[in-house]
């Protein structure tokens, strides 16, 4: 079977209703969000636990590399 309908055609038809679409739209950044919220809060857990080990082994260069990552993301993100 030939199918002869126009691309702009076929492109309404298959398209999600507006409503739909932006109800998607929403829960999109909503899941955005709370997987960067995860993310941030497991970063931080990695960096606090990193400087712990910068401690117990007196690596210094290590506790400031950590450290100064730990502030910026304290910064950036507010956690």
């Amino acid at each position: 079977m030939e199918n002869n309908k126009s691309f702009a055609e076929f492109m309404n038809e298959s398209t999600v209703p507006q409503k739909q679409s932006s109800e998607m739209t929403m829960m999109e950044i909503y899941v955005d969000m709370v997987l960067n919220e995860i993310l941030v809060k497991h970063r931080k857990e990695q960096l606090l636990t990193a400087i712990n080990d910068a401690l117990d082994q007196n690596d210094q260069d290590a506790f400031m590399k950590f450290s100064a990552e730990l502030n910026t993301l304290e910064d950036t993100h507010g956690v």
